[in-house]
């Protein structure tokens, strides 16, 4: 398991399927969406008097582009500052 330090937050892209309304997926054109779930905060995520609980694991959030693409027994992960979050997406 990874396990940010300070305050980073660590993501996983979310992958969304694109698809008409009768069912036909649709091929991506090399667009990259911003969209990722939170795997793990930082201690100073979890301590921080402006998260107030808003930004948990499991929560689904809006990301800068300034990341660090991490590769984690074959898996893909982002690393961010907690600034780099930028929205929560309340499903």
């Amino acid at each position: 398991m990874i396990k940010p330090l300070f305050d980073n937050v660590l993501l996983k892209k979310v992958e969304e399927e694109k698809a008409t309304t009768s069912g036909i997926v649709l091929a991506s054109k090399e667009e990259t969406s911003n969209i990722a779930v939170v795997v793990a905060l930082g201690e100073s995520c979890l301590l921080s008097k402006d998260n107030e609980g808003e930004l948990t694991a499991g929560s689904k959030v809006v990301f800068s582009d300034n990341y660090k693409k991490v590769n984690f027994k074959n898996e893909e992960y982002f690393l961010v500052n907690e600034e780099e979050v930028l929205a929560v997406i309340e499903d």
